[in-house]
């Protein structure tokens, strides 16, 4: 199933900030890894724009459409001090999306379930003994922080002291 990019003008269903040829080249110009074939591609750009969507919280304006499938277009965003057009896609979200499917086809499970703990060693001789790693804290959630440093000029909420969200009332 071909991907459902969003262009600005609240696309239905949208599902990616760019296309599979458009990732590709990105792709190629920085010398990331998309996975060959095109199914598998298009499936880690579904999941690169799914993490963009988890970094929404901290991302400046507001949405454009409580009816848009994914975090941008946004509305009231500046750019190194500039406005952000309401319509448009920025490049930062392609590129951060990219670079999250990359990782996804690589096959990193960014939000993988766990118990929250690892163990480093059980043994069992007349009494169970089980020890974990960092007092259990396995940090299951993976941080793909190159993506996050290609966002963070659209972040606001990072606590960095000097930007954040203001609302009229």
């Amino acid at each position: 199933m071909p991907l459902i990019v969003e262009d600005g003008t609240i696309v239905a269903g949208a599902d990616s900030y760019i296309s599979l040829v458009d990732a590709r080249a990105l792709a190629d110009k920085y010398g990331w890894v998309l996975p060959a074939d095109d199914t598998e591609a298009e499936a880690a750009l579904r999941n690169g724009a799914g993490y963009i969507g988890l970094q929404e919280p901290q991302m400046c304006g507001t949405r454009v459409s409580a009816s848009q499938s994914l975090a941008y277009p946004r509305q009231n965003v500046t750019l190194y001090s500039f406005p952000v057009a309401a319509d448009s896609i920025p490049d930062q979200i392609k590129q951060a999306q990219v670079i999250a499917a990359v990782e996804y086809g690589k096959g990193t499970d960014v939000r993988a379930s766990t118990d929250g703990r690892a163990t480093s060693m059980e043994r069992v001789e007349g009494a169970v003994t089980v020890q974990y790693f960092n007092n259990g804290a396995t940090g299951a959630t993976t941080i793909i922080t190159a993506a996050i440093d290609a966002l963070r000029p659209l972040l606001c909420g990072l606590n960095n002291g000097f930007t954040f969200n203001v609302y009229r009332g």
